[in-house]
C-alpha cells in the first residue's frame, strides 16, 4: 500500500481497524483527534486522526503502564487478584497492602465485598521487594566504575525485556488473556537487584560490628522479604490436587458415543482432549478436530490419516481440492436456479469444480440454502435416532449458508455429506456458532457437546437419557469441592458452565415430568460443585429456582441468601466510590447488574412463597433508585 502522507506520524501506536479496538484507544488516549478531509472516487469524507500527543498518550497509559508496570509491580509491590482486567477498577491492579496508598487509587479496600477480599491470588508485599530492588540499584551505583558497569549490564537486560518488548509488539487493547508472562526476563533481572539490595544494608551494617556478625544480621533480616512473598503467594501457586483441566477434559470425551467426531475450537476445549488421549489412553475410540486448524491443509491432511484407534475423518476430496491458497473461502451467490436449495453434494462437487473457481482461488455456493437428504434408516440403524422417535426424523436437513464460507466450514460440510449418519459427530458445547455451519436446530445436547442428529428442533433439546447417564455416572469433577483447591479465573468460570449444563439437565427433566431424577442432579450439582469452591453467582440463581419448583425451599433459600449478600456487599462498596471510580468499575460489579439480580431472585421467590421475598422486595426498593440515577 501506498499511504497518505497526512495520516503517517513518528512511532505509531495506534493502527487496529477492529471496532471494539478503536473504541479503547479513544478511551485510553483520550482522542479528539484533527479532521483531514480525503477524495474517495470523487466523494469528499472527513477522516479523524489522533493527534502525537495522543497517540503518545495512549502508548504511556496503556502499552507502558497499563501493560508493563502493571506486571511489574504485581510482582514487587503486590496483586489485587487474578481477574483478568481491561482498565476495570476491582480486576487485576497492582496493590502494597498500604491503605492510603491502594484506598487513594482503588477505593476503600477494607469494605470491599468478601468475593473479593478473599480471592486467592490477593498478595500484599507492602512494596519491600521493591524497596530491595531499589536499593540495591543504589549500592550499584556507589561502586564508583565498576559498580556503574554492573548497573548498566544489568539494565540493558531489564530494559530489553520489558520495555523494549512492549516498543517492539505495539499490542491492541482487549488482550485475550494477561500477558505478564511475556516480561519474565525483565523481572528476573530485577531481581538481581533485590539480591543486590541486601548488600545495601551490610556495606551500612559492617561499619559498625564485625563483618560476620553484620552478615548474619542482614541475612536473617533480608530473608524476610522472600519469607513474605511465600506466605502471600503460596495459595495462588499451589496446584495440588487440582485436576479440573483432565477430568473435564475426559467429561468432553465422555460426553459422545464411541467411535465419534467432536469439533473442538478454542485451547480449553482441545488441548486437554488431546492429553487424555495421547497420555492416559483415553477414548481413544474418538477423533478431536479443531476448528481453527481445519483451516490449513496440513491438518486436513492429519485428519484423513487414522490416529490411535479412530479411522480416518469422512473426508473424500483430494489434496488438490484443499491445498493451501485453494478454497480458503467460497462466496455464496444464490442463482435464480436454485431458488428452493441446492442438495449439498451437488454443492460442493461445484464447488470445487475448476470450471467455477476464480483466478484467486475462490470457489462459489449458487444457493444460500443446503439441502442434505436423510437415510431415515440409516440414522436408526446407527443408532443417532432412536427406532422410538423414528416418526420425528426430517426428510431433509437445510443447512443456511452466510454470505462466504470458510475452508473449515467447507470441511464440515463435506464430512455431513460422506459420513451418512456412520459415525456420531458432536459440537463441544462451548465452540461458538460462527465457527460452524447453520445446524443449531439439528443438534441435541448430550453433556459438554452437541450431537448432530437428522431431527429439527431447538438447539436447547436435551437427550435427558443420555445426558443423565453422562453427567451423573461418567462425568469426574476434578476436586472442585475441595476448599483446600486453587481455581482461578479460568477454572471457576468453566466449573460455572459445568453448573448451566446441570441446570439444563434438570429444566429438560422436569418438563419431562421426571422430578425425581431432576431432584438427584440438583443435588449431584450441589455435591460436586458447592457455592464455598465455586461462588454463587446468576448460574447458582438458576439451581435455585429448579429447587423452588421442585418444591425445595430450603436448599432454595440457602443459595438465594449468600447472592442477595453478595450483591448488597458489591452495590454498597461501588456506592462508596467517587463519581469518576464508580464509572469504572466491572459489569460484574455494577450496581445495575446486581440491582437486576436481586430483581429475578425476588420474582422467583415471590412465584414460590419464599420467606425471603419481603427481605428481596425490601431490598429492591432501596437500591431501585440507584439505577435511575
Amino acid at each position: 500500500y501506498e499511504m497518505d502522507s497526512r495520516f503517517k506520524m513518528l512511532f505509531p501506536r495506534m493502527y487496529s481497524s477492529q471496532g471494539h479496538h478503536v473504541t479503547a484507544y479513544k478511551e485510553w488516549g483520550n482522542v479528539k483527534g484533527k479532521r483531514i478531509t480525503v477524495d474517495r472516487c470523487g466523494r469528499q469524507e472527513t477522516l479523524v486522526m489522533p493527534t502525537m500527543g495522543e497517540n503518545l498518550r495512549f502508548f504511556f497509559s496503556y502499552q507502558v503502564n497499563f501493560m508493563y508496570w502493571r506486571y511489574f509491580m504485581w510482582n514487587f509491590a503486590g496483586r489485587q487478584n487474578d481477574l483478568q482486567s481491561h482498565g476495570e477498577l476491582d480486576k487485576g491492579n497492582w496493590i502494597s497492602g498500604i491503605s492510603f496508598l491502594d484506598n487513594a487509587r482503588l477505593g476503600n479496600q477494607d469494605t470491599l465485598p468478601d468475593s473479593l477480599k478473599n480471592n486467592k491470588g490477593r498478595n500484599r508485599y507492602f512494596m519491600l521487594p521493591l524497596l530491595l530492588g531499589l536499593l540495591g540499584i543504589l549500592w550499584q551505583l556507589g561502586n564508583k566504575k565498576q559498580g556503574n558497569l554492573q548497573f548498566w549490564l544489568v539494565f540493558v537486560l531489564f530494559f530489553m525485556t520489558g520495555l523494549a518488548i512492549v516498543m517492539y509488539l505495539n499490542q491492541t487493547p482487549y488482550q485475550p488473556r494477561e500477558r505478564d508472562y511475556a516480561y519474565a526476563a525483565s523481572f528476573y533481572a530485577f531481581s538481581i537487584w533485590i539480591g543486590l539490595g541486601v548488600m545495601f544494608f551490610y556495606s551500612l551494617i559492617k561499619k559498625f560490628m564485625p563483618k560476620p556478625l553484620a552478615a548474619i544480621i542482614v541475612t536473617i533480616c533480608c530473608l524476610g522479604v522472600p519469607a513474605l512473598m511465600a506466605q502471600q503467594n503460596w495459595d495462588d501457586h499451589d496446584r495440588s490436587n487440582r485436576r479440573v483441566a483432565r477430568d473435564f477434559g475426559l467429561n468432553y470425551l465422555n460426553s459422545c458415543a464411541p467411535n465419534s467426531i467432536i469439533f473442538s475450537n478454542g485451547d480449553n476445549d482441545t488441548f486437554p482432549l488431546w492429553y487424555n488421549q495421547e497420555v492416559e489412553e483415553n477414548r481413544t475410540d474418538m477423533r478431536v478436530c479443531n476448528l481453527s486448524y481445519l483451516n490449513t491443509d496440513w491438518y486436513i491432511d492429519q485428519m484423513k490419516r487414522e490416529a490411535y484407534t479412530s479411522a480416518p475423518l469422512p473426508i473424500s476430496w483430494e489434496k488438490k481440492d484443499y491445498v493451501s491458497g485453494h478454497l480458503d473461502v467460497c462466496r455464496v451467490s444464490d442463482h435464480p436456479q436454485f431458488a428452493n436449495g441446492m442438495e449439498l453434494g451437488q454443492a460442493l462437487d461445484l464447488v470445487r469444480n475448476p470450471k467455477t473457481i476464480d483466478d484467486n482461488g475462490i470457489g462459489t455456493f449458487f444457493s444460500s440454502n443446503m439441502i442434505l437428504p436423510v437415510d431415515k434408516q440409516k440414522a436408526i440403524e446407527t443408532g443417532t435416532v432412536a427406532a422410538k422417535d423414528s416418526a420425528r426424523i426430517v426428510n431433509q436437513m437445510n443447512i443456511k449458508l452466510g454470505r462466504s464460507v470458510g475452508k473449515a466450514q467447507l470441511m464440515v460440510l463435506e464430512m455431513l455429506n460422506s459420513n451418512n449418519w456412520e459415525r456420531p459427530i458432536y459440537v463441544a458445547a462451548t465452540v461458538g456458532s460462527e465457527y460452524y455451519p447453520a445446524l443449531q436446530e439439528y443438534m441435541q445436547l448430550e453433556g459438554l457437546a452437541y450431537r448432530i442428529v437428522p431431527v429439527k428442533g431447538q438447539r436447547e433439546r436435551v437427550n435427558t437419557e443420555a445426558m443423565y447417564d453422562n453427567m451423573m455416572n461418567k462425568f469426574v469433577w476434578g476436586n472442585i469441592a475441595d476448599p483446600n483447591v486453587y481455581l482461578d479465573e479460568q477454572h471457576i468460570r468453566m466449573a460455572r458452565t459445568m453448573r448451566m449444563m446441570f441446570g439444563q439437565l434438570t429444566a429438560a427433566l422436569i418438563e419431562e415430568g421426571q422430578n425425581e431424577k431432576a431432584l438427584e442432579v440438583l443435588n449431584k450439582c450441589m455435591e460436586v460443585i458447592p457455592t464455598t469452591s465455586v461462588p454463587a453467582d446468576y448460574s447458582s440463581a438458576m439451581i435455585a429456582e429448579y429447587y423452588y419448583e421442585l418444591g425445595q425451599t430450603e436448599k432454595a433459600d440457602a443459595l438465594i441468601r449468600p447472592l442477595l449478600d453478595d450483591c448488597i456487599a458489591k452495590i454498597e462498596w461501588v456506592k462508596s466510590l467517587k463519581p469518576k471510580y464508580s464509572k469504572a468499575v466491572s459489569q460484574d460489579m455494577s450496581i445495575r447488574q446486581n440491582v437486576g439480580l436481586i430483581q429475578n431472585m425476588w420474582m422467583t421467590a415471590r412465584n414460590y412463597n419464599s420467606e425471603l421475598t419481603t427481605e428481596l422486595e425490601e431490598n429492591l426498593q432501596k437500591y431501585y433508585p440507584l439505577v435511575r440515577n
